[in-house]
């Protein structure tokens, strides 16, 4: 069983160096594909990504570094590249927005910084004086228990940089690197992942603060029960007294919300939106629930590249009945009888405004050239399963839900006509108004 928890490599044996990306360090989501930038390659072999490797906009290739397990390496050139003009000016672009690339050793995340730049001033900015250096050394320093890699991680030597200010054509780098392994029998294989969580190249949240999550959870909780039975002690008598008396008999002098008593309950006008919204909500709160309850109980991995979205995407999937379901027993409820065309509609409100938004941004991202652009395949595997599974499985949810619908039953009388509404009301009373004072209210 012990053999059975991860990959064993013998002595000597070779291990990829694969090359990932390179950004910004300011901005995650602008990423681009390592080779990018002109580093020295010799094949530039890609490697199979799976599907939730390609939702992170990963782009592995095979690096010329090579490295043998358990043994050290001191130094080795790598390559020697005489760069032109417009090549220095690539890494100098990339030097002044402080781009970080990404590699990997059997699955193991590290990071590095392409280069530094010397003499910038905070509050004027670059200056004639800059310097603009380039880390053509790297320092692959790999941990290992037994026969197992446990552990990676890459550095820069700030005594071998080289000044890339002029940028004078022809200018030669010569990169190389240097491996050194170290012992980790402390840190077990299935357990490799935990060093990640304090590492400065990682934000701040990646951990989770369970205590936090509890504490706001048990504090909407109670807050919620504490208004729900203050209110239905306070309108259970009125509900009451509202079922008994007729029509005409309400007194005019009602304030408040029992002035509109009557129309609280009342069908609204544009019921298969509404119902396809609650739907549409309902699913992806079970989504949500779901995907939490997998993360909590380890079904998922959440380390594993792209394993949340993939897991996201699945559960969006199966769920769909879910938003059929809800969205086609309101529907009913409320005295609607198109029930295919609310199907649909519950089935395509919230995935249309999602792809627009998509369609935009991958779009941008395509035109910068930016690996954060969701493939063609990507895009049509999405597309199938939407297609092929949840429609079909949101039209079967509504026939459940329509055939299991029951009469809806207001807790008070709605009356024949609706109250009218007054037309003239003072500015701070216009839709407006009230919506922009209820945002400050939450924000604050």
């Amino acid at each position: 069983w012990a053999r059975a928890l991860g990959p064993h490599s013998a002595a000597r044996e070779p291990l990829q160096v694969i090359a990932n990306k390179v950004g910004p360090f300011n901005n995650p989501s602008e990423t681009y594909e390592y080779y990018s930038l002109p580093f020295c390659s010799r094949s530039k072999k890609k490697r199979r990504e799976d599907f939730g490797e390609r939702l992170v906009g990963d782009r592995k290739v095979v690096s010329p570094y090579e490295v043998t397990f358990l043994d050290n390496v001191p130094w080795r050139l790598l390559c020697e590249q005489s760069f032109s003009r417009p090549e220095l000016q690539m890494f100098t672009n990339a030097i002044e927005n402080d781009y970080y690339f990404e590699m990997f050793v059997e699955d193991l995340p590290m990071w590095g910084y392409v280069g530094e730049v010397e003499g910038e001033d905070v509050l004027l900015g670059h200056l004639e004086t800059v310097r603009r250096y380039i880390y053509p050394h790297l320092h692959f320093s790999i941990g290992y228990n037994a026969d197992q890699v446990v552990s990676v991680n890459v550095s820069t030597n700030p005594q071998r940089k080289v000044d890339i200010t002029e940028e004078f054509d022809g200018t030669e780098v010569a990169f190389s690197y240097s491996v050194e392994w170290v012992a980790r029998s402390d840190l077990k294989w299935d357990s490799r992942m935990s060093r990640y969580h304090d590492s400065r190249f990682l934000p701040g949240t990646f951990e989770i603060h369970w205590l936090s999550i509890i504490n706001s959870f048990v504090l909407v909780l109670l807050l919620t029960a504490f208004l729900t039975i203050i209110m239905m002690r306070v309108l259970k008598n009125d509900f009451s007294r509202y079922m008994e008396v007729e029509e005409d008999e309400i007194g005019e002098e009602e304030t408040g919300w029992k002035l509109i008593n009557g129309d609280v309950f009342r069908f609204p006008p544009f019921a298969s939106g509404l119902s396809a919204l609650i739907g549409a909500g309902a699913q992806l709160f079970c989504v949500t629930l779901l995907l939490l309850m997998c993360a909590i109980s380890n079904c998922i991995v959440p380390t594993k590249r792209g394993a949340v979205l993939t897991a996201m995407i699945i559960l969006y999937v199966c769920t769909a009945p879910i938003g059929g379901f809800v969205s086609a027993r309101l529907y009913r409820q409320l005295g609607g009888d198109a029930w295919l065309a609310n199907a649909l509609l519950a089935s395509v409100v919230f995935p249309c405004p999602l792809v627009l938004v998509f369609t935009w941004v991958n779009s941008v991202a395509l035109a910068h050239g930016s690996s954060a652009a969701l493939p063609f395949v990507a895009v049509v595997i999405i597309s199938t399963l939407y297609g092929l599974v949840a429609i079909p499985l949101t039209l079967g949810g509504a026939i459940l839900g329509r055939h299991l619908s029951e009469d809806f039953g207001a807790p008070c009388r709605t009356t024949r006509l609706p109250r009218e509404i007054p037309v003239e009301m003072p500015w701070y009373r216009l839709p407006p108004a009230q919506m922009f004072l209820r945002e400050i209210r939450h924000i604050s």
